[in-house]
Order: structure tokens, then C-alpha cells, then sequence
């Protein structure tokens, strides 16, 4: 049996539960109305002449802008692969243009005028790109795409190593058998990647 104290003490419990079970009830029960209240006025002013020309506002200016985002990002990809493209066909016909003058070269003067294609072109694809050294060429195709052979930087490298040493030889000397041989080696896997980064180009 339960003293009349332990009683009152558990009566004291229940009446508690039920006065904070009823409050929060009465606390949802008021947001609820609130969150139907908000809603309703949000819904009047939304379909109000002021809300439908908000909404429009909005919707018209917001798709301009994002209009003007994606025709700015198209037309910066597409300059970007204008540029790739161009120093592509620049370095390609520098190559060719290298590979068939060095192939009659025999004397150091006839390989040097035919080597010049490193630093500048002879007849280039683009202005813009004349005088600009072929290793650079490279680099720019890095900086617009993020692609990178290191493979192949090792060969432009060695191909302007090559130039240095023949540019400080006599010009009237015979052109030596064995930097031929190598320098055609060079040009010649250097113009089978270009080929290749032009055909996958054109595929995209």
C-alpha cells in the first residue's frame, strides 16, 4: 500500500505530465496555424498583380543572366579551342617544314637556316605566332587544355639542346650524319603526336 505522501507525489507527477503534454500541444497547435497563416498571405501576394510581376522580374532577369553566363562560357571554350587548334597546325607545319629541309641539308649552315622553324616561323600559320619559340607553342596547348606529355616535352627539349650545338658550329662545315639522323627521328615522332592530337580533336 502506497502512504498518503507517495500519493500525492505521483498525483503531483501525473497533473505535471498532463499540464506540459497540453502546453506543448497548444505550442504546436500555434505554429501550425502560424505556418498556414504565412503561407496564405505568401500565396495572396504571389498571386497578386505585384506578385505575378515579382515572379516575372525574377524568372525574365534570372534567365538573362543565365543566358549571358553560358554564351560567355561557350564563347570562351570555343576561342580556347580556336587557340589549341591554331598552335597545333603551327607546330605541325613547322615540323614539315623542318623535316624537309633538314632531309637535304649537308651542310652546318644548311641545317641551322633549316632549324630557324624552333624560334620562328618561316611561313606561319598564324601571325600572332611567328616569332614565337616552339617550345612555347607547346606550353600555351598546356595552359589551354591542362594536358601534358612529358614524353614529348623531352623531345622538344632535346630537339632545341641539338640546335644549340649545331647554331655554334661553322656553317661551312658538313652537316654531321649522326645529328641528322636524330634530329629527322625527333621531328618525325613529334609530327605522328600532333597528327594524332588533331584527329582526336576532330572526333570531339
Amino acid at each position: 500500500m502506497l502512504d498518503n505522501e507517495k500519493k500525492s507525489l505521483i498525483e503531483a507527477e501525473e497533473h505535471y505530465r498532463h499540464l506540459i503534454a497540453s502546453k506543448l500541444g497548444s505550442i504546436e497547435q500555434g505554429a501550425q496555424t502560424l505556418e498556414k497563416s504565412l503561407w496564405d498571405k505568401v500565396s495572396a501576394v504571389l498571386n497578386s498583380n505585384f506578385g505575378l510581376w515579382f515572379l516575372s522580374s525574377v524568372f525574365i532577369s534570372g534567365g538573362a543572366t543565365m543566358y549571358q553566363i553560358t554564351q560567355h562560357h561557350y564563347e570562351t571554350e570555343l576561342a580556347q579551342q580556336k587557340e589549341v587548334i591554331t598552335c597545333e597546325f603551327e607546330i605541325v607545319n613547322r615540323l614539315n617544314g623542318m623535316g624537309y629541309l633538314l632531309r637535304r641539308a649537308n651542310t652546318v649552315g644548311e641545317a641551322q637556316f633549316a632549324l630557324t622553324s624552333i624560334t620562328k616561323s618561316l611561313g606561319p600559320v598564324s601571325s600572332e605566332f611567328e616569332h614565337v619559340n616552339i617550345a612555347v607553342l607547346y606550353f600555351k596547348i598546356y595552359q589551354l587544355t591542362g594536358i601534358r606529355d612529358i614524353e614529348m616535352g623531352n623531345y622538344v627539349r632535346e630537339l632545341e639542346e641539338i640546335n644549340l650545338v649545331i647554331q655554334g658550329e661553322n656553317p661551312k662545315a658538313a652537316f654531321n650524319g649522326a645529328d641528322k639522323k636524330r634530329l629527322l627521328e625527333i621531328i618525325d615522332i613529334l609530327q605522328n603526336y600532333a597528327r594524332k592530337q588533331i584527329d582526336n580533336r576532330k572526333k570531339q
